[in-house]
């Protein structure tokens, strides 16, 4: 399986997904289901793509403006009932609140790159003798810039916030595969860590949501199926797709389901 096809079956279990969360009423809770194996699939394909890319600057500009692009349909649909329940126009634009994914993709990305410098800078003209001190200084700066950008990712509401964040550069540091599927799958599972909660309280947690965490694991074996190789080129249907689909659910939900 190429790059290209797990990304058009996470293009699709996105769209179907947003369907589900932007009308609930009207559609069923299997596209919420559907929707769980968009997430970890681009956040493997994320990091795929930080290891291959000739110019990681470009490609964090590119994330980073899609996140803005996307933010102004991200917020008429997704955050289009959020709006109006506080009182505010179903139209209000937030770039610093509830933030859309690309967000996520870009603060991931950013930690991707800062790791790289600093391991490219502090690995330079090593010797022997002093490789256990280097690699421990470039574990603990990284992990104090990315502890940065997890809270960043937090403060700007992203999706999936700073777990998202620490997902994708683990995805990237980790190199052999097994042990990489294995974080892969722990991280799945972790993504639904909110469920605790339900376990402690004294409210029962709907029997439907544990249906979520088999729905997530179920991106596993599409990864394993992943043979490396890129496949098709259309990234930029991959980019566009993204707010496009968005403008079109915002429209809807205000002209139909007003």
């Amino acid at each position: 399986m190429t790059a290209f096809t797990l990304k058009m079956i996470a293009l699709i279990a996105m769209v179907i997904d947003h369907v589900g969360g932007v009308f609930p009423d009207q559609t069923f809770f299997e596209f919420r289901l559907i929707g769980r194996l968009t997430f970890p699939i681009f956040v493997y394909l994320i990091a795929e793509g930080f290891r291959h890319t000739k110019s990681p600057e470009k490609f964090l500009l590119r994330l980073f403006a899609f996140a803005l692009i996307s933010e102004i349909p991200y917020d008429w649909a997704v955050n289009r009932a959020d709006n109006i329940q506080n009182g505010l126009s179903p139209w209000h634009v937030d770039f610093l609140s509830q933030t859309n994914i690309f967000y996520t993709l870009f603060l991931g990305g950013l930690a991707i790159v800062f790791f790289q410098y600093i391991h490219k800078s502090l690995t330079q003209n090593i010797e022997d003798r002093n490789k256990i001190t280097v690699y421990l200084s470039i574990g603990l700066i990284t992990a104090i810039a990315t502890l940065g950008i997890m809270w960043q990712a937090e403060s700007l509401g992203t999706d999936y916030g700073g777990y998202g964040v620490l997902f994708i550069l683990l995805m990237y540091v980790i190199k052999p595969k097994w042990p990489r599927i294995a974080v892969f799958a722990i991280m799945n599972v972790l993504q639904h860590r909110w469920m605790y909660e339900w376990f402690v309280s004294e409210h029962t947690l709907p029997l439907r949501y544990y249906w979520l965490i088999p729905a997530t694991l179920a991106t596993v074996p599409l990864i394993l199926l992943y043979n490396g190789k890129r496949g098709r080129s259309l990234k930029w249907l991959f980019y566009a797709a993204y707010p496009v689909h968005l403008v079109i659910l915002a429209v809807i939900a205000h002209f139909v389901f007003i």
